[in-house]
């Protein structure tokens, strides 16, 4: 049976590279984000590559979580294994006193419940399966605040917190979990930011990493991986 990824959040940027990183692994895929066109182009560009391999795609907004989480069930019950989970999917605003409600909502409901929902959804699966790797992208700004990321500090040390405990929960059920922790990554979510071009890691970076973690023992166990 071959081996399934799913990826969150993959119509793009670090999803994207994961989705196509993952493909040359050898994993049937199924692709997770808003946008539609955007996921079918991804589709298009893995199959010109590696035509028998399975894609599938599926337009969910993770924001709306009640209807989200029912869609993501249906998906996890169809699929026959679930060999890894990366939880990506997430939006950036700036500012801390100065954002607006609804824009701070918006990152804790897609950041951080949208997160939950997906790792309740495909969980439950892989328990049953006792097998599986969930990868949660949280950031450096889980870690270190800074003065005009008080809303995205917020939703990333969040991610961390229930990352710590999935990851202490599902250790027995030989469910690995860990949290990638990137510093600023060159992605459309980055091209406002100040940092220069050239001090941006690539998202190669974060495929090199969950690469080394697939590489591990059985019994090596890594909570959080810091990329800066």
């Amino acid at each position: 049976m071959n081996k399934h990824a799913v990826v969150t959040g993959a119509s793009k940027g670090i999803g994207k590279a994961v989705a196509k990183y993952l493909a040359t692994q050898g994993y049937e895929l199924t692709l997770i984000a808003r946008n539609s066109d955007a996921l079918n182009q991804v589709r298009t560009e893995i199959h010109s590559v590696f035509p028998s391999l399975s894609v599938d795609v599926h337009s969910i907004d993770l924001s709306d979580d009640k209807n989200a989480y029912e869609k993501l069930v249906t998906i996890a019950q169809t699929l026959n294994r679930i060999d890894i989970v990366f939880n990506n999917a997430g939006v950036f605003t700036l500012g801390t006193l100065d954002i607006d409600v609804d824009d701070f909502s918006n990152m804790i409901d897609i950041n951080v419940k949208g997160l939950f929902i997906v790792a309740k959804a495909f969980c439950n699966e892989m328990k049953r399966q006792k097998h599986g790797y969930i990868f949660n992208l949280g950031s450096i700004a889980g870690k270190q605040t800074f003065a005009t990321g008080g809303g995205y500090c917020a939703s990333k040390y969040a991610v961390l917190g229930f990352n710590g405990s999935l990851h202490q929960e599902l250790k027995p059920y030989n469910i690995k979990v860990t949290a990638l922790c990137p510093g600023v990554v060159d992605t459309d979510m980055t091209k406002a930011f100040d940092t220069p071009k050239e001090q941006k890691m690539g998202t190669d970076e974060i495929t090199k990493a969950i690469d080394y973690l697939l590489s591990c023992g059985p019994n090596t166990h890594v909570e959080t991986l810091d990329l800066t």
